[in-house]
């Protein structure tokens, strides 16, 4: 993966949206997030909070489909996706 310093919170104004999926390999955490810019929207993929991979896009579906085709090319270099577990039903959420 080519790098590319640049950090989550954005000098030009993109709004981190939410993180679409996060993997992780040895001590490296990946993370694909979605950022709302003026009149499109961003993928990015962020390994220890670094951009390494970024895509801007008109439509969502096109951002949603780059980030599925990155998820699978990471996971063909052996990192494995994180799913957080479900609270149990009557267990309180921590504050």
């Amino acid at each position: 993966m080519a790098r590319v310093t640049e950090r989550a919170s954005d000098q030009d104004g993109a709004a981190d949206v939410g993180t679409l999926w996060t993997m992780r390999r040895d001590d490296h955490t990946a993370r694909c997030a979605l950022f709302a810019c003026a009149d499109e929207w961003e993928v990015r993929v962020l390994v220890d909070g670094e951009t390494m991979l970024s895509e801007r896009c008109a439509r969502s579906d096109q951002a949603f489909a780059h980030a599925e085709t990155w998820k699978g090319r990471l996971a063909a270099q052996s990192w494995r996706q994180i799913i957080p577990a479900r609270p149990l039903a009557g267990v309180p959420l921590p504050l």
